[in-house]
Formats: C-alpha cells, sequence, structure tokens
C-alpha cells in the first residue's frame, strides 16, 4: 500500500473521530436525564388527624355582656363559635395605642361598663394573629398582645362605629380601633341572643380584678370515654429524621427510650405521655410571640398533632414555649392521672422539645341519666370565702372543667367539677381542698 493511501485513511479515521467527538459533546450538553424527583414532603409525612385552622385553637374561654346593667355570659363552644363568626370580615380603622401601665381597676371599669362585649383569652394573643383570624386592619401592627378583647357599642346610635379595645391584663397595655357598623345589623346580631344566655354575676375583690361567675346551678352530664392511642412508634417516624437508624430501649417497665445520636424521645408508658428533644437545636434568641405560636401551630397541625379540641392555654416568650390545653364539649380537661396539654418549646428554626399525651379521647359511652348538679358560681365563691386553704384574692380565674380518671380498664370517666387557677395552676376545688390540709396543684 503506498505512502499516499496510508496518509489518507489516517485523515479519513482522524477526521471521524473529531466529528464523532464533537456528537457526543452536543449530546451530552443537551442530554437532559429522566430521574424520579424524590418529594421530601412525602418523608416522614404522618397524619394523625384533622387538620385545623388557628382560629381552631385560638378562642376565648368565656364571652361575657354587659348590658341595662346586668351580666349575660357563655362558655358553650356552638355559641362562642356562633358569636366569632359574626366578626370575620370586619374591617377596623388603625390600630392605635391608647395607655400602658393600666391598673386592675381600670381594667374592671372597661369589663363592666354598660353596653359591653368581652372576650376572655387564657393567654396573651398578638394582634397580628387575630387580625389574621377575624378582622382586617392595618398592614403593619405592633408586636403588641392581649387576653381581653371588649368591643364597646355605647356610641353605636350616635357614630355609626363601634370600638374595639384590647386589654393586655398581664402587662396593663390598652390599643384600640374603631369598626364602622350599621346599627340594626350589630343589634339583631349580637345583642338580641345575649339575653338568651346564662346569667352571671361580678364578683369584685378591692384592687384585684373581678371574677365573673354563673348565678345559677349547673347541670352538666359525667362522662366516660374509652380512649385510643397513637403508637409511641408513629411518633418517632414523625419526629426523628432517620427513623430507621433510631434505636429503641426499655428503661423500665413504664419507661421507654428512643435515641439516634442527636434527638431523644423518652415514652412514660403509664401516664401515655412522651417527651422528644432535639437539644442541637436549643435557641436563646428572641422570638416574637406571633412567629412563636404560628410556629408552634404549624409543627403540630404538619402532623395533625391536634387529636382532640386543644386551645391554645399558656405563651412564654421569653423560655419559647406554647402550650395547648385539651378542651371537652367547651370546658378545659384536667387530670392527675396523665397531661391533658401538648407543650412546645421552639429553637433554632425548628422544635427544641414537644411534650405531649400519646391518647386520645374516642367514644362517649355515657349514660344519659347520669347527671351531676353543680352549685352556682356564687355558691362556689362563699365557699371559698369560708374555707382556711384558699384565698379569694389568690385566685386567677374559677371556672367548671371536666376532671379526668380512670374507672376501669378502657373506661375513663370525665366529671365536672369547680376548678380554681392560682399562679397558673389548676385547683380541683373538691370538698377535701376546700375544707381539709390538702392542696392539690399540678
Amino acid at each position: 500500500m503506498g505512502l499516499k493511501v496510508v496518509e489518507l485513511l489516517k485523515s479519513i479515521v482522524l477526521t471521524f473521530l473529531v466529528l464523532l467527538s464533537l456528537v457526543l459533546t452536543f449530546s451530552i450538553w443537551n442530554y437532559t436525564p429522566t430521574l424520579q424527583t424524590i418529594d421530601d414532603t412525602k418523608m416522614n409525612q404522618i397524619i394523625l388527624g384533622t387538620e385545623k385552622k388557628l382560629n381552631d385553637v385560638i378562642k376565648p374561654y368565656r364571652i361575657l355582656f354587659k348590658d341595662e346593667g346586668n351580666f349575660h355570659g357563655t362558655v358553650n363552644s356552638i355559641e362562642i363559635n356562633s358569636i366569632l363568626s359574626q366578626l370575620v370580615g370586619w374591617k377596623s380603622s388603625n390600630v392605635t395605642f391608647i395607655q400602658s401601665h393600666l391598673t386592675e381597676q381600670q381594667i374592671n371599669n372597661l369589663t363592666n361598663g354598660d353596653k359591653r362585649i368581652t372576650f376572655f383569652y387564657d393567654t396573651e394573643v398578638p394582634l397580628k394573629i387575630l387580625n389574621s383570624m377575624l378582622f382586617l386592619t392595618q398592614d403593619e401592627l405592633p408586636e403588641a398582645t392581649f387576653n381581653r378583647l371588649i368591643i364597646d357599642w355605647s356610641s353605636l346610635n350616635s357614630k355609626n362605629s363601634i370600638e374595639m379595645h384590647f386589654i393586655n391584663s398581664e402587662v396593663g397595655t390598652h390599643y384600640r380601633a374603631d369598626v364602622l357598623m350599621e346599627s340594626e345589623s350589630f343589634l339583631n346580631t349580637f345583642i338580641q341572643s345575649s339575653t338568651s344566655l346564662q346569667a352571671y354575676a361580678e364578683i369584685a375583690r378591692g384592687n384585684a380584678l373581678s371574677l365573673y361567675v354563673p348565678t345559677d346551678p349547673i347541670e352538666l352530664l359525667n362522662l366516660t370515654y374509652t380512649i385510643g392511642e397513637v403508637s409511641p412508634s408513629t411518633f418517632k417516624d414523625i419526629l426523628f429524621i432517620e427513623p430507621s437508624i433510631v434505636q429503641r430501649s426499655l428503661d423500665s417497665a413504664t419507661s421507654e427510650k428512643y435515641i439516634d445520636g442527636m434527638a431523644l424521645m423518652t415514652v412514660d408508658t403509664n401516664t401515655r405521655v412522651l417527651n422528644y428533644v432535639y437539644p442541637a437545636s436549643e435557641s436563646i434568641g428572641d422570638i416574637p410571640v406571633s412567629k412563636l405560636i404560628r410556629d408552634s401551630f404549624e409543627f403540630i397541625n404538619e402532623h395533625g398533632g391536634f387529636t382532640g379540641d386543644y386551645r391554645l392555654k399558656t405563651t412564654n416568650a421569653s423560655r419559647h414555649i406554647v402550650e395547648y390545653q385539651l378542651y371537652l364539649q367547651g370546658l378545659p380537661v384536667f387530670s392527675s392521672i396523665t397531661s391533658t396539654k401538648i407543650s412546645t418549646t421552639w429553637g433554632d428554626n425548628q422544635i427544641f422539645r414537644y411534650r405531649r399525651p400519646y391518647y386520645f379521647l374516642d367514644s362517649n359511652i355515657s349514660s344519659d341519666k347520669n347527671i351531676v348538679n353543680l352549685p352556682s358560681g356564687i355558691e362556689m365563691i362563699d365557699t371559698i370565702k369560708r374555707s382556711k386553704n384558699i384565698k379569694l384574692e389568690s385566685l386567677d380565674e374559677l371556672y367548671i372543667g371536666y376532671y379526668f380518671t380512670q374507672i376501669s380498664e378502657s373506661g375513663y370517666t370525665l366529671e365536672p367539677r369547680w376548678f380554681a387557677i392560682i399562679n397558673g395552676n389548676w385547683v380541683n376545688l373538691s370538698s377535701e381542698i376546700l375544707g381539709g390540709d390538702e392542696y392539690g396543684l399540678e
């Protein structure tokens, strides 16, 4: 073969290789692989209960009307929801600061004025949260909180508007907004129905905040429920980043431990309460109360963790704690055998501590004949005044709730009783407490 032929073949092969290289390079540049997308939202996505809205968990525990010198009020969930629904979509003027350092007597005067509606909340609620739930107002709201919302309609006829007062009785702050309102519509919606509510009375306590109690005896059913459980291993799958590497151990007959080297979950199988801690997320930085509540709510709601009628009960901004109290038929549930609260401690953009019961109230097996007669609020006040163990001045609040105890292997009773709140703790006002030496704090 001649030299020229060899050189020609080399040139052809070289040209082919160059062209092949170009084709392959172009194919690589334009190649889009077909990959299965890994949806992070599907990882650990276990839903325990139904999704809630903020206005399902942030509710007043009492609504009180004062008109023509008489108090009427309710703690009934259906009645409270009906009244709250009338506030949705109200458009108010700008919220303005009125004063700080309100005295207890000034707060009493604001509550007791004629033609007023007062919404009592268990804890401080941020204005920003209420704005997203009920009425509409200015875009920028102060990072202010309240635990009493007072609607004053005394000047409705003359100004065609009502006043909304946001009172924080803990720190004594007072904000106000006005809402344009048609007189006839407001009176027909709110005032006519209020006269059918239960009669209440003010219990004045000198310079302390007044108490407000029903004047008539109370008839309620003694309820009996079976309970269900969410397995702690289900919470393991929800809370841990890699559930498959979590190690479970038994500390005792009633204590379990789940650990992955980063987080720890302890389980008390006797009380049916679990406690999850992720130490690396601990934070001492400031968190606005509105963000703290939203983050806590969204964390629980994402896995359907509100497995009953849980309502916002306590906020502690300095410690990043938000707690939700179990309610049943509009009344708080308390217990000495287990916890009836869900508690979160927020960390560095994620949960730091999560403590909660893993049981839930399942089936109501009560008898309609199992009626409990409770004394009126007036009678309870008289009893407390005679008690050597509890002083009327020490009470933060007085109301009826359910006392949750076990009566059989599968049956649990919820007995209606009077409770006092003292220094943030509940006290079961049994005859032993009021007349004996025992003082039962949670």
